[in-house]
């Protein structure tokens, strides 16, 4: 099993909050069964895109942060204030580093441990693998040719960038 480092975890996130995003966001997209639909229930869909885009932009801040990005960088990228960055995203990168440290928590009352990162940082081999054919589903020939261009593996488009 290969070792992932902190940044290619946090990249792995980023890539499985991204799947998310277009996952969710492409139920948006047929009309054929809106007649069926209570009026609201696009709405409602549409904010579930709006959540998983939340966490998706996290993800970027933590993959950033990962990479060597100063909270200055990112507060430039977001535009507002670097205390306000900090104060918006450190939580976050603070519950990262711990999660990796101790994946598991168990908390008082519990009968069983709790994973505290995101799935896709606990068990990278199996949700790399789960991208790259999903990717390869999705990515449009443009994309394979720039790769191709590149010498990447066009079998591993997400797990052959993480190493």
């Amino acid at each position: 099993m290969p070792e992932y480092t902190q940044p290619a975890l946090a990249r792995l996130v980023l890539a499985d909050r991204a799947r998310d995003v277009v996952d969710d966001a492409l139920r948006l997209v047929p009309t054929l069964d809106d007649g069926q639909r209570p009026p609201a229930e696009l709405l409602m869909e549409a904010l579930r895109v709006r959540s998983q885009a939340d966490k998706l932009v996290t993800a970027a801040v933590l993959n950033a942060r990962a990479r060597g990005a100063s909270w200055s960088e990112i507060a430039v990228l977001v535009g507002i204030r670097t205390e306000s960055v900090a104060e918006r995203w450190l939580p976050d990168e603070q519950r990262w580093s711990a999660g990796l440290a101790q994946p598991l928590r168990q908390e008082p009352g519990e009968e069983l441990p709790q994973l505290v990162i995101p799935q896709a940082a606990y068990a990278p081999e199996v949700y790399a693998r789960d991208l790259d054919n999903w990717a390869l589903r999705h990515i449009d020939e443009v994309e394979h040719e720039r790769w191709r261009g590149l010498g990447k593996d066009l079998k591993r488009p997400v797990s052959g960038g993480l190493g």
